[in-house]
């Protein structure tokens, strides 16, 4: 089974998107990789974190030396691992640029993806190296769909969409994940992980 961890493994003691929480998702044995977010702060740090706000503040008007436990992207991309990397770009205005600059920096087996279509499209054309990706493309687009993955909520994920994606050549990971029982890749949080 193709396992990636969601915001890595973690529980009440153990933050989701901390460094221990991914770093024992890359570290198990389970997962084939980690998913995590990715934000930005007021002082254009990227970060690994996934809600819209910090203690009641926008992420992108927080300086990160104002955020207690809030672990740096580089600081996750310095692991020394080939297991999978699936960033989710949570902004629409990141800056991609300086984004790719980083993720070549440190050339691990990047999956990036985000529910904007455009973002993963903007960056595929800056940098087409990494597998790119699109959440629900499904259920908020058209036809033609041209990335590398795409992520897909269980529900929807029936068999005759998943065959019509491989065809195409196009890999199909899922999440929100009911139960796992499909041949493809899964994003799944490790304390409700059901087989």
């Amino acid at each position: 089974m193709n396992l990636i961890a969601h915001r890595g493994i973690w529980n009440k003691t153990i933050k989701d998107n901390s460094y221990k929480a991914l770093l024992d998702g890359l570290n198990s044995k389970k997962y084939i990789g980690i998913e995590c977010d990715i934000r930005t702060t007021l002082d254009k740090k990227f970060i690994v974190y996934h809600n819209i706000l910090y203690k009641g503040n926008l992420v992108k008007n927080t300086y990160f030396k104002d955020m207690q436990d809030i672990l740096l992207l580089e600081d996750l991309l310095k692991i020394n691992t080939d297991k999978l990397l699936l960033l989710e770009i949570k902004e629409n205005d990141i800056d991609k640029k300086r984004l790719l600059k980083l993720l070549n920096k440190y050339q691990r087996n990047y999956y990036i993806m985000s529910f904007n279509t455009k973002v993963i499209k903007d960056l595929k054309n800056m940098d087409n190296k990494y597998k790119y990706g699109v959440l629900n493309y499904i259920l908020n687009s058209d036809a033609d769909y041209n990335l590398d993955f795409i992520c897909l909520l269980d529900k929807v994920a029936t068999n005759n969409i998943i065959n019509n994606f491989e065809k195409r050549g196009i890999e199909v990971i899922i999440y929100g994940t009911i139960k796992v029982n499909k041949n493809v890749k899964y994003i799944v949080d490790d304390a409700k992980m059901t087989k």
